[in-house]
Formats: structure tokens, sequence, C-alpha cells
């Protein structure tokens, strides 16, 4: 017969923050912050060069359905 939860004993988990385990999340939350900071800047830096490059054929593409754009020579 397979043993239930109800039938597994229980061991006492004791404190749940205690010195080690706040020293390993002090640890990873220490290493983890500045890659997650600099993945951040990174993806918000492209976007933003995404957006200028974006804006500046939206803005070649009016001034050429316009006529305004520079005058072509063949």
């Amino acid at each position: 017969m397979l043993p239930t939860l109800t039938s597994l004993p229980t061991a006492d988990p004791g404190p749940v923050l205690n010195p080690t385990n706040l020293l390993i999340l002090l640890v990873v939350g220490a290493v983890l912050y500045p890659l997650q900071k600099k993945l951040r800047e990174a993806v918000s830096r492209r976007r933003r060069e995404r957006w200028a490059e974006e804006d500046r054929l939206a803005e070649l593409e009016r001034r050429d359905a316009s006529g305004e754009g520079p005058a072509q020579s063949d």
C-alpha cells in the first residue's frame, strides 16, 4: 500500500528564516539584482533605439508622400 500524506511522519521544520537561509537569500539577491538591472537597462536602450528608428522612417515616409523630400537626381 502506498503511503498517504496523512500517514507520513511530520518533522518540525524549525524556523523558516534562520541565519543560514537569510544569508542564502542575501547572496542570491546580491547576484540577481545587478543582473536584472543590467538586463532591464539593455532592453530599454534597445527599445528606445528601435522607436527612434521607427520615428525616423515614418518621418521619411511622410516627406516622400508629401513631396517635401530632397530632390532626386537621375
